[in-house]
């Protein structure tokens, strides 16, 4: 592999990782505000990070 295509490499990576970083911000503000306005009760984390998981993502490209 060549230099430039190395440096190309390492930049796409690098471009994906702060991608995956910013979805993942993302969905903790997200879970974070619909605890909040869940009143703030706690035990419904999960249910809270897997629906903000879903709204920044969106569905599954496997889901019919």
């Amino acid at each position: 592999m060549g230099k430039q295509n190395r440096n190309q490499e390492v930049r796409r990576i690098d471009e994906q990782k702060a991608d995956q970083e910013a979805a993942q911000e993302e969905i903790r503000a997200l879970a974070y505000q619909l605890f909040c306005e869940c009143g703030c009760e706690y035990g419904h984390d999960l249910e809270h990070w897997l629906e903000a998981e879903r709204r920044v993502r969106g569905p599954l490209k496997d889901e019919s």
